[in-house]
């Protein structure tokens, strides 16, 4: 008898460890899925460290492509998660010497006139290549945005189409 109440504790324990091991991954799927900001409270913030970038898809009007010396591929990205937006540059080459900046440019409608509503860069060094990205703005229906480059320190802003 008492083996048997051994057995019977023993395989409880184990059934115990195993629902609470499922419904912490449960839980923890759950908590990384969402997003840490929405909107407004975007602005500023990083988007991979806010967890908005795993919703995020590019703003096909925004691509920024350069092929020479210097090659990178720029879009605003916007995420549904967070209801904001970023520019994400994938440079491929950069050339000796040249530091660039990129921006993601943001503009509102107010009666009738498109107004700045937000500016947000990253300045990529020269000899650097991957993935880099601005912080967020945010995204209202009433705004537009668009990708800006230039080069560092006396480079005039080139900036691509708008798109809401």
């Amino acid at each position: 008898m008492r083996n048997g109440s051994s057995m019977r504790t023993a395989i409880t324990r184990v059934l115990l460890v195993f629902v609470m091991a499922v419904a912490g991954i449960v839980i923890g799927s759950q908590g990384a899925a969402q997003a840490a900001c929405s909107g407004a409270g975007c602005a500023g913030l990083d988007p991979q460290a806010q967890g908005c970038s795993s919703s995020a898809t590019d703003l096909a009007a925004t691509k920024y492509v350069s092929t020479g010396a210097v090659r990178f591929t720029a879009h605003v990205r916007s995420s549904s998660a967070c209801n904001a937006r970023w520019t994400r540059v994938v440079m491929e080459a950069n050339a000796c010497c040249t530091t660039q900046e990129f921006a993601v440019q943001s503009q509102r409608l107010l009666n009738s006139n498109w107004i700045e509503a937000d500016f947000r860069t990253v300045t990529i060094p020269s000899n650097s290549v991957g993935t880099f990205w601005t912080n967020m703005v945010n995204n209202r229906s009433d705004d537009r945005v668009r990708v800006c480059t230039r080069f560092v320190p006396d480079g005039n802003w080139s900036c691509k189409g708008w798109e809401a």
